[in-house]
């Protein structure tokens, strides 16, 4: 900008100066942690990242703070979870509501009696919404008005609009009523008014949701691995397709060196139910106390399994949410091997930490293999435990030597001569059992510098603690980590199922079979898939380095490839499951979650038992398989699985790398979560945030060019009421306008922050083709070169007149947002209300009369499926002539929705080849490739497999055209034949195994004898 001679530009010290005045007006700032391991680190608070977030105007508008009770599920406040009614849910919910408009002072809290404006008492006791309108779930009170205790109806709860409350507790405290309850009341109605009211004074109270999210990252943009591991967040309160977008995920640590359970410490202990944060609600345009609940865990499988302490497949119970499994004979056992496919008994949190409990006392005995024989048995093994694990062991080995062994430091009743047999060994392990008690007592009191910071009253102080002596996350009250780390479906379905049935598959196949699998992809159609390419030519030259976007590719259109021969039967069996598993998977909103869980048993129980059939022992050792069965049970939890698909994570690793090759790596934790900082800080200046900065009233407060505006507010004390020392008021201030304004009218800053514009596709409009490719002209004239359209009348309320000319329109947009182009496929809505498939032929649109219709070739679906692809038949209406049926004529607010339809090429015998020319550099090459070319059958299938609007494409067509089909009538007895497979070839292979392995040893064995006497 110098050599631009442009005036006025800051110089590089100038602008570092006033951007660390920024960060220190604005209070934040990285925070230094040591962990229980002693290594050191750097994080973002996550209470910081949540008060930016509620003082930001372009994230708080979008925050559902109420979780919703009816209607379709399709985001996290939708889950079951959320509206669970045990006191322990309810406590962790919204605990407070206010009529923001009329009242706003009136603040109503759960499990508070509380007033109805038809002079009914009531118990709030939690707060949704049902079709948006703000309600509660609560108890009915009765109230004698002869003095006698109020009582709680709790046989059944009751739903009452919000807007209903007229006095809150404190209200009818003030007109003398005593909250005196009979003896069936609940416990808690001893506690009223409600403990947190107290805390908060008069300001609200917010509970908002969090997804953390961890895994480890090269810090490197080239090939070589530079190992971090990061941790990063997400606020649950905001619908799915904003979490989509980079601009809402955040930056919370990263380390070389220290785990994710031990960077996990700093969420923990700074979120739960009791810890609350003050922040400024930039909707409320007050202050507001909030605090921080984790909500759901999502990562791959490796990192959930640490988040759990567990050591996933190599104990022999592998699964982290069930205790499935047993030694390899055990798992060939009928009842056992069942269990792969149906889940086990249920691990909880109490149970984990009574086994860490278990495995640090057997390591205060110096037993290495006693530690190991419980890890294995249980599968838990936990890396902070671990830890102490390998200190504790070698500290008993040296202590019992010391008392047992040395004889000038014994004890001295080992001295005693007559002491022997049974009695001497007794008094040894009686001895062990001292030593173990001293160093169980040592562990208790590290690491010392956190130990010294816990009051003397605390119980903690007398027992091992969640992060320092194990996984911090085993101790968060809200969250239960054996059931809030969902099968993630990038890792576990389209890198691991998928992934699976890929090599199985492509393992097997010759040159030619390859070949022809190639030139029948080539020739798929893509539209309605949401694919921008086949990518086909990599697929086939690198089959073992395929990503997630690869096997999505596959998943939705191998099965229409491998037909006749390319593949087994009972392989092409498995992808079509796999096919009709994967597209139920991908559904972004559920309207009937009791029918959509039946289903999606029978999708699951056909690949699981299609692998069973191919390999038995397949669903033992890989993992990836037996976690589908508890995919039913995440789902009625948190809702569908694509909202906690870890993708949008995976691509802001971009981010970080970014961040990373600009440090000198001294101090990368705190270079890189300095300058994450400094981005969240810029982030919400440029998005008109508030923050807190001391001044005097009415000064002018400057940020970028001009005054911007200031919000006086009191300073909170420490318990959230104002602080009657604070000489200085506190104001929140925001940047000017014009800084606020930049980022809206900046697309360039808009995609180098990862956000996009609220600004959408309107349903029912048309994009017109460019200027020279519009073909302006009368009605006739457009439908010239459309088959049998020429009877085609013109639209209906358009005038035939040569003042209205029609336009040629590149694409219309359907009432689902879809972008449709001619040749794309879709389902309308014809003139009697019904939904029909067709097939675009032409958009035209009247600009004189703001009108447009979509010419389309109508096709019937069949109403049997497709035998063998278990897919609908889409074929053309003919006449009686045997011709074709003319186009219809549909307004475009007519299309519903677009969907994917392949050639049906087996039924065609596409057996033709075609030479097509390769693109390069934009340009048509010398270089050709072979693609089938479909014949002129008018016969199509009407894909199941397609991800993209999954759901509307079942919804549209009959249920027994969709509902799942199992593949075995009799699971159980067909499972116990496949275990008594296991039972007689499972004992010959480990016997094989064995007398490998001891061959093996004996060769190495020899090698090194041979060696040596080489060397002598």
């Amino acid at each position: 900008m110098k050599e631009c001679k442009t005036p006025g530009v800051p110089g590089f010290r100038a602008l570092r100066t006033w951007q660390k005045e920024r960060a220190r007006t604005m209070d934040f700032q990285p925070t230094h942690h040591t962990t229980a391991l002693n290594n050191e680190y750097y994080a973002n608070h996550p209470a910081e990242l949540f008060r930016l977030n509620l003082a930001n105007p372009l994230v708080r508008p979008f925050m559902h703070i109420y979780p919703e009770a009816v209607g379709p599920i399709s985001e996290f406040f939708h889950s079951r979870k959320l509206l669970a009614m045990d006191d322990a849910s309810l406590d962790q919910g919204q605990l407070m509501w206010a009529n923001w408009a009329h009242a706003p002072q009136r603040h109503f809290y759960i499990k508070e009696l509380a007033r109805l404006r038809d002079g009914r008492f009531v118990i709030p006791l939690k707060w949704i919404t049902v079709n948006d309108v703000e309600s509660f779930d609560g108890y009915a009170v009765s109230y004698n008005e002869q003095g006698n205790p109020f009582r709680v109806h709790t046989e059944c709860t009751i739903r009452i609009t919000a807007s209903n409350l007229y006095m809150n507790c404190l209200d009818l405290k003030a007109q003398g009523y005593q909250f005196h309850f009979d003896g069936a009341a609940p416990e808690w109605t001893a506690a009223m008014p409600h403990p947190v009211r107290q805390l908060a004074g008069s300001k609200p109270t917010i509970t908002v949701q969090m997804m953390p999210w961890s895994d480890d990252v090269s810090g490197n943009r080239t090939k070589q691995y530079n190992a971090h591991t990061n941790v990063y967040m997400a606020n649950t309160n905001i619908p799915h397709a904003k979490l989509q977008q980079e601009y809402f995920i955040q930056f919370v640590s990263t380390s070389q060196y220290a785990s994710s359970s031990e960077q996990m410490r700093v969420i923990a202990e700074h979120t739960g139910p009791g810890i609350w944060h003050t922040g400024y609600d930039c909707v409320l345009e007050q202050e507001v106390l909030f605090r921080i609940i984790p909500h759901i865990l999502p990562a791959d499988n490796p990192q959930q399994a640490e988040h759990c302490s567990h050591m996933t497949g190599r104990g022999n119970r592998p699964c982290r949410r069930c205790e499935v499994g047993g030694t390899a004979v055990e798992c060939e056992q009928d009842e056992n091997y069942e269990e792969f496919f149906s889940g086990g008994t249920q691990r909880t949190t109490e149970k984990t930490v009574s086994a860490i409990r278990e495995q640090l006392l057997a390591a205060c005995l110096g037993v290495q293999e006693g530690v190991d024989q419980l890890q294995t048995k249980t599968g838990i093994k936990d890396k902070i435990t671990q830890y102490w694990i390998d200190q504790l062991i070698p500290k008993a080995r040296s202590m019992q030597h010391v008392r047992l062994v040395e004889l000038e430091s014994r004890d001295v009743r080992l001295h005693n001569p007559s002491l022997k047999g049974d009695d001497r060994k007794a008094l040894k392990d009686e001895i062990k059992k001292e030593i173990q008690s001293e160093l169980f007592g040592w562990l208790i009191e590290q690491p010392p510098h956190t130990f010294s910071m816990i009051p003397l009253s605390e119980a903690s102080r007398g027992d091992i603690r969640p992060g320092d002596h194990y996984n911090p996350l085993l101790g968060v009250p809200c969250l239960d980590v054996h059931e809030d780390t969902p099968c993630e479906i990038l890792h576990t379905y389209l890198l691991g199922v998928d992934k699976y049935l890929w090599h199985k598959t492509n393992s097997e196949w010759d040159k030619k079979n390859e070949q022809l699998f190639a030139a029948r992809l080539r020739a798929s159609s893509t539209d309605g898939l949401t694919l921008t390419s086949l990518l086909d030519d990599f697929i086939i030259q690198y089959p073992n380095s395929l990503l997630g976007k690869h096997f999505k590719i596959l998943q939705q259109l191998s099965v229409f490839q491998l037909y006749d021969g390319v593949c087994p039967p009972l392989i092409f069996d498995l992808w079509k499951a796999t096919g009709e598993l994967g597209a139920m998977l991908w559904f972004h909103k559920i309207d009937d979650l009791d029918q959509y869980l039946e289903d999606l048993v029978i999708y699951v129980a056909n690949v699981l038992d299609i692998w069973a059939i191919v390999d038995p022992k397949r669903i033992l050792v890989k993992q990836k398989l037996h976690v589908l069965v508890h995919l039913v049970e995440n789902i009625r939890r948190h809702g569908p699985a694509v909202l906690y698909s870890t993708e949008v994570f995976e691509c802001w690793n971009a981010i970080f790398r970014l961040c990373s090759v600009y440090s000198n790596h001294h101090g990368a934790s705190h270079d890189i979560a300095r300058r994450m900082a400094g981005i969240e800080q810029f982030k919400h200046q440029v998005s008109g945030g508030w923050w807190k900065e001391s001044a005097q009233p009415g000064a002018n407060h400057q940020c970028g060019s001009e005054a911007g505006e200031a919000h006086p507010c009191s300073s909170p004390g420490a318990d959230g009421s104002e602080d009657p020392d604070s000489q200085t008021p506190s104001v929140y201030v925001r940047a000017g306008e014009n800084v606020r304004s930049f980022l809206q009218r900046n697309p360039t800053l808009q995609r180098r922050l990862g956000w996009v514009s609220p600004l959408v596709l309107r349903p029912g409009t048309v994009k017109l083709m460019p200027q020279g490719q519009q073909a302006p002209s009368r009605w006739a004239s457009h439908l010239q070169g459309c088959l049998n359209a020429s009877v085609l009348p013109c639209p209906e309320g358009t005038s035939p007149s040569e003042d209205c000319i029609w336009y040629a329109c590149k694409y219309l947009v359907a009432q689902s947002r879809d972008i449709c182009k001619p040749g794309s496929w879709v389902f309308f809505r014809d003139t009697a209300g019904v939904s029909q498939a067709g097939r675009i032929v032409k958009i035209l649109s009247c600009v004189q009369q703001d009108r447009a219709v979509a010419i389309l070739d109508q096709y019937s679906i069949d109403s049997k499926r497709d035998e063998y692809y278990n897919m609908p038949i889409l074929y053309r209406n003919d006449n009686a002539e045997g011709g074709g049926h003319p186009p219809v004529l549909v307004p475009v607010e007519a299309v519903l929705f677009i969907f994917n339809a392949q050639h049906d090429c087996r039924s065609s015998q596409c057996l033709r080849q075609d030479d097509v020319h390769l693109r390069q550099e934009r340009k048509l090459t010398g270089r050709t490739k072979r693609v089938i070319r479909h014949e002129p059958v008018q016969r199509y299938l009407l894909s199941m497999h397609a991800l993209h609007n999954a759901a509307l494409i079942r919804g549209a067509l009959p249920r027994d055209l969709s509902a799942p089909i199992p593949y075995l009538a009799d699971r159980q007895t067909r499972h116990r034949e496949l275990s008594a497979m296991l039972r007689t070839t499972g004992p010959l292979k480990r016997a094989e195994a064995q007398a490998k392995a001891a061959e093996t040893r004996a060769r190495r064995k020899q090698a090194k004898g041979s060696g040596r006497a080489n060397d002598g």
